[in-house]
């Protein structure tokens, strides 16, 4: 049962996502053309500077909510309060947050942005996108906790999709470039916020407010703004460190390879909104066996992955080629490796499993600077010599320690039942697909290079089914 459920809910999730990105999947290279390298590489540069603000207003305020809303010795008549509480939280931070912003930029830079591809409209909207994005993701967990599925779907593609549509026709029809993208996607977020806390009405009441599960929430979460500060140090320095060492082009290089990367992302994100509540009603449920459903669940989300990522990065010279042009043909090699970084984030969800049940979230920030540290060291290094190649060798390298160490301390502190022998053939695998993708690299379209590519990939997946048990997946 444990099994279906999460089947379900992640094939359901990840329609939505399938979806969504797809359409953004054909409307980003319009996009990316129309804005030119040196303006997406701005645009990339305002997103990741916002995101800063909507690491600290979040405040970690998310995972709390999933933490404790399956918890056994919650009241199933506390949750109201508890998702009331949760939100009404974010809502004065972030708008807090915005205040001070827009009063530091409009007094203390009364000049940015004059010489730039943007303007303030462009700044002010990203600030109400980063908030607009922030509360309706609130929402949406809580959506999942539910179980769901459906009403999370119908938030998702309509935000997503009108997005992607409306800021296509206001930069590449009207010409409205960057400011314009921000303002229709600031707009589309708010328009939607109504929606999804009419989908949660039966969770929330702005009359449910408890300080004493504000403080247990804010409690158990602001450590993840220390560890999502230091993500959003390490997933943001590489095109910082790319615009310093080498150019604001080598950003939008870089960036490229890094949207066509993350379409493998949707079954991640498919698989995490899924397994996170799920995860915490599992222990609850099963506590006789839901250590080995966990090991189990790990060694297949790894193959899933690996399988997922070896399809793109076989293929990223030939995808590069015929959606980008000669333009962007530099970020295929990077591609092929942020794809595979990909598999690496993905088992973060579940290495991380133990430091979450026994509550040591402090681990997480500690952790996640010291990779921060790392991917520093390595950009540093790497980048002046191979630019957007040594980010994304970076990146790669980066994911792995940081799994490779929640792994480690969940086997500390709340140990996973997991076949060692069977975890290194599948990594064995992942380590054979990377060399596979970077080796076969090219261009030109080929009916020999193209056969023997599937060819690799059949091999490599057969390979891997028997590394993992399907029988045992089955019996969750």
């Amino acid at each position: 049962m444990v099994f279906k459920q999460l089947a379900k809910d992640s094939a359901i999730y990840g329609g939505a996502d399938l979806v969504s990105k797809t359409v953004s999947f054909f409307t980003f290279p319009f996009l990316a053309k129309a804005l030119s390298p040196e303006s997406f590489g701005y645009l990339e540069l305002i997103l990741t500077s916002t995101a800063l603000l909507g690491v600290i207003g979040n405040s970690g305020l998310n995972n709390s909510v999933q933490r404790y809303y399956w918890d056994p010795e919650v009241k199933p008549t506390d949750r109201k309060t508890l998702v009331s509480s949760g939100f009404l939280i974010q809502i004065l931070i972030f708008c807090g947050l915005m205040l001070l912003v827009s009063g530091i930029l409009l007094f203390g830079f009364p000049e940015l942005g004059a010489s730039y591809s943007f303007t303030w409209a462009g700044l002010f909207a990203a600030l109400f996108l980063m908030a607009g994005t922030q509360w309706t993701q609130y929402l949406l967990d809580v959506i999942r906790l539910q179980f769901k599925p459906w009403r999370f779907l119908t938030i998702s593609m309509v935000s997503r999709i009108l997005s992607a549509i409306l800021g296509l026709i206001v930069v590449v029809f009207l010409g409205k470039g960057i400011d314009g993208l921000l303002s229709i996607q600031a707009l589309v977020v708010m328009m939607v916020l109504p929606l999804a806390l009419f989908f949660i009405r039966e969770e929330f009441s702005w009359q449910h407010f408890s300080k004493k599960w504000a403080k247990e929430l804010f409690s158990y979460g602001y450590p993840f703004i220390f560890s999502a500060l230091a993500y959003w140090i390490f997933t943001s320095q590489d095109r910082w460190m790319l615009a310093s060492f080498s150019s604001v082009e080598e950003v939008g290089i870089y960036s490229v390879s890094f949207r066509f990367a993350s379409v493998i992302l949707f079954v991640s994100a498919a698989f995490g909104q899924a397994w996170s509540p799920l995860a915490m009603k599992i222990r609850t449920d099963h506590p006789e066996s839901y250590s080995s459903i966990y090991g189990e669940v790990l060694l297949g989300l790894l193959y899933a992955m690996a399988i997922i990522s070896c399809g793109i990065g076989l293929f990223s010279g030939e995808i590069i080629h015929l959606l980008m042009g000669e333009a962007y043909q530099a970020s295929a090699i990077p591609m092929v490796l942020l794809a595979f970084a990909v598999v690496f984030q993905a088992s973060q969800q579940v290495t991380g499993i133990g430091i979450s049940l026994e509550k040591k979230t402090m681990l997480f920030a500690h952790l996640s600077w010291i990779t921060a540290g790392i991917n520093f060291g390595l950009n540093w290094i790497l980048i002046q010599k191979f630019g957007a190649e040594g980010a994304s060798w970076a990146t790669l390298l980066s994911y792995m320690f940081l799994t490779g160490s929640y792994f480690f301390f969940t086997q500390r502190l709340h140990p996973i039942k997991v076949n060692y022998y069977r975890l290194g053939l599948v990594l064995s695998l992942v380590v054979l697909a990377i060399l596979a993708s970077y080796w076969l690299y090219q261009t030109e379209l080929s009916l020999i290079s193209v056969s023997l590519k599937i060819g690799i990939w059949l091999v490599l997946a057969g390979l891997g089914l028997n590394f993992i048990s399907l029988k045992s997946l089955k019996n969750v």
